[in-house]
């Protein structure tokens, strides 16, 4: 079976338009539907109805998802695989949700590359419900996300914590103003959400809404607003009056825990690797500098 196939597939599926998937895959329109065709006629049955300009997946077509997304994972690290230079004989596939990777996981791989020189590190950045979706389905290692898997075939282990304080361009600001200057919501997982809901007596209209706590703090940076952010992420602007906290709102403490299969792997000791994260400050490296 040809795996482009699949991919345009799935291109056709995400953008729900075959003239959109095309200028994706830098393909002409008419490749795109010939490649959809072939793959309904291997499989035998139609993938997308076709109203108009509407492309909507068949329920077929839904079902295929999970299963192209499977084997186009497989296939990629089968090339990684075979790819591996001899003296690099192990791989880690480490995932993290969006939120964590600016606050900790950018500046934990290099310290991962360091400590373990003969490993290979490929990472992957998605929601919490696809984490662990591709743990269990055995396409990653580790999930470094904000909420605990409770699930039998899952274990989860506590990293560390993040800090979260509620921080505004404007010093003095009361809680009850705060829709006067913007408020940000930043998605912090469920337990924050819970924790937000009973927060926030009255609905408060976010001006944004976003999972990366790097895009709200550029945002209040640029446009003034309020956000919940990791001090940690923050300090410096803190230090320079550039940001303020609202002290009327206690911090908000955010347990980060590494989730992987309780069947080990057999190509990779996952033990040493999460001791190193949990050794890992979790904060965003201020200080990057090139190696000389």
């Amino acid at each position: 079976m040809d795996i482009n196939l699949l991919r345009t597939f799935l291109e056709v599926s995400k953008t729900r338009h075959f003239g959109k998937a095309s200028e994706n895959l830098y393909l002409t329109q008419s490749a795109v539907s010939f490649r959809i065709k072939q793959l309904e006629d291997l499989v035998g049955v139609t993938l997308f109805s076709r109203q108009r300009n509407n492309i909507m997946l068949t329920s077929a077509g839904e079902r295929l998802i999970p299963h192209a997304e499977n084997i186009i994972a497989s296939w990629q690290v089968a090339l990684q695989d075979i790819g591996i230079p001899e003296e690099q004989e192990k791989q880690l596939v480490l995932g993290g949700i969006s939120n964590l990777w600016g606050t900790f996981l950018q500046s934990a791989i290099p310290k991962l590359a360091e400590s373990f020189p003969l490993m290979s590190i490929r990472t992957q950045i998605n929601s919490h419900l696809e984490l662990i979706r591709a743990l269990i389905s055995k396409r990653l290692d580790i999930a470094i996300v904000l909420d605990s898997a409770n699930m039998s075939e899952l274990s989860s282990k506590k990293i560390g914590s993040i800090e979260l304080i509620l921080v505004s361009h404007k010093d003095d600001l009361r809680f009850q103003d705060i829709n006067t200057v913007g408020y940000v919501f930043v998605d912090w997982g469920t337990a924050f959400n819970l924790k937000h809901a009973k927060l926030f007596k009255k609905p408060v209209a976010p001006i944004l809404h976003t999972e990366q706590s790097q895009i709200a703090l550029e945002f209040i940076l640029t446009n003034g607003g309020a956000a919940f952010l990791p001090k940690a992420l923050v300090q410096t602007y803190l230090d320079e009056k550039s940001l303020f906290v609202l002290k009327e709102i206690k911090p908000v403490s955010r347990s980060v825990y590494a989730v992987f299969a309780k069947q080990q792997p057999d190509h990779i000791q996952l033990e040493p690797i999460i001791n190193k994260l949990t050794a890992i400050d979790l904060k965003p490296e201020t200080s990057l500098q090139p190696i000389e």
